[in-house]
């Protein structure tokens, strides 16, 4: 009967100390501070809008070349606009595409290579294009590009 008396005394202090401890946490809780938040953190984030990236448009030219001419051998395109000249080396010797006084140039390439350039349209005026390979200017490979 001891042993019972014993259990039932252990039984009644843990109740006693469980209800005071959870009457003891539930007071703490009401003591702490309330949070308020500013108003730009009560609300979930909003997605901010992004503009869209919009890349100007490129213009493309198809120019080729063979022994000792330019096809075409004209070109006329509006200042400031983008453009992408594709050069095809048409002939058995190797040629380049470049714009006179400007640093725009393709590589040198041979039969059947293609190259590409892309750049922004400079002033208006005329500006000439050639071959830079030596002689071919001087044999007849160049032409004009317009700008307006």
């Amino acid at each position: 009967m001891q042993q019972k008396t014993l259990i039932g005394i252990i039984i009644i202090a843990v109740v006693i100390v469980g209800g005071y401890l959870l009457w003891t946490g539930s007071q703490r809780q009401s003591e702490l501070p309330e949070i308020v938040l500013p108003p730009s953190l009560e609300t979930a984030p909003q997605e901010l809008p992004q503009k869209e990236a919009t890349a100007p448009e490129i213009r493309e030219i198809a120019v080729s070349g063979k022994e000792f001419s330019f096809d075409p051998a004209s070109i006329t395109l509006s200042e400031g606009e983008r453009v992408r000249v594709v050069f095809t080396n048409v002939g058995q010797a190797p040629h380049d595409f470049t714009i006179e006084g400007l640093g725009i140039k393709t590589q040198v390439i041979g039969f059947g290579q293609t190259d590409s350039i892309d750049f922004t349209v400079p002033a208006s005026g005329v500006y000439t294009f050639f071959c830079s390979v030596a002689g071919h200017r001087q044999a007849g490979m160049e032409g004009d590009l317009t700008v307006e």
